[in-house]
């Protein structure tokens, strides 16, 4: 165990009624939240080991960093918490903040937990933010976040080794586009890649859905969970239909 996995676990404990309606209302299921290991802090830290946590301690004490958000661990393939993501728990505060580490080896969020069907069906579905996860993995459970619209070299290495079989799930705005372009065209040799290009689908107030998040918003698990899987031959599809 280290101080991230107490810091997790003491995240876990805090996790009450109020933010468990947040996440259902951001389409996270509680088996997902146990899955993910996703805590919620308000100012409060719980007792650390120094000095190995001092420099977290001291960086989640700035500007509120740690002021009602949800954390979210970030971990490496073989299931170890080398990071945190924190997301304010109201979802009209965007942006977000990470801790990390180690960046030498890849560390993403859903990793972990995607690793197993990864490796049985040699697929890979990514996808963008941490919240585009939950909704994606209910029909792909090879899914995981890379937390920004980039592959970075690290991770392509470590797909080498894996897959066969690419899913880019990127946001369907100008960043995210061009991120699924660049791979394509830079690793169609070493995968088979293939881009998602999510239908139209509205929220309530009008504005087109860019992402897997917000498409579950627009229309909720059974439509979205149908079209993603029209989109994969996956080893898994036959237990989820």
């Amino acid at each position: 165990m280290t101080w991230l996995d107490d810091l997790v676990a003491f995240a876990q404990t805090r996790l009450d009624d109020r933010a468990r309606e947040a996440l259902w209302g951001r389409g996270v299921t509680d088996e997902q939240m146990v899955l993910y290991k996703i805590g919620h802090l308000n100012s409060i830290l719980p007792s650390l080991p120094m000095p190995d946590a001092k420099e977290f301690c001291e960086w989640a004490r700035t500007a509120g960093r740690i002021d009602d958000v949800f954390v979210l661990p970030l971990t490496n393939a073989l299931g170890q918490i080398q990071g945190v993501q924190f997301r304010h728990i109201d979802v009209s505060c965007k942006g977000y903040r990470e801790f990390v580490l180690d960046r030498d080896e890849p560390v993403y969020f859903g990793l972990s937990q995607a690793i197993e069907a990864i490796w049985k069906s040699e697929r890979a579905f990514i996808v963008e933010g941490a919240f585009d996860v939950f909704p994606v993995q209910r029909a792909v459970p090879y899914t995981f976040a890379t937390l920004t619209a980039r592959v970075p070299e690290q991770l392509i290495r470590f797909l080498r080794r894996l897959v066969s079989h690419v899913s880019l799930g990127y946001d369907m705005d100008k960043t995210g586009r061009a991120a699924c372009s660049r791979f394509s065209s830079a690793h169609g040799a070493d995968f088979d890649v293939q881009i998602i290009d999510y239908p139209p689908a509205r929220l309530a107030d009008g504005k087109l859905a860019k992402d897997p998040s917000e498409i579950w918003e627009a229309w909720g698990d059974d439509r979205l969970q149908a079209f993603l899987l029209s989109t994969q031959e996956t080893y898994y599809a036959p237990n989820l239909r």
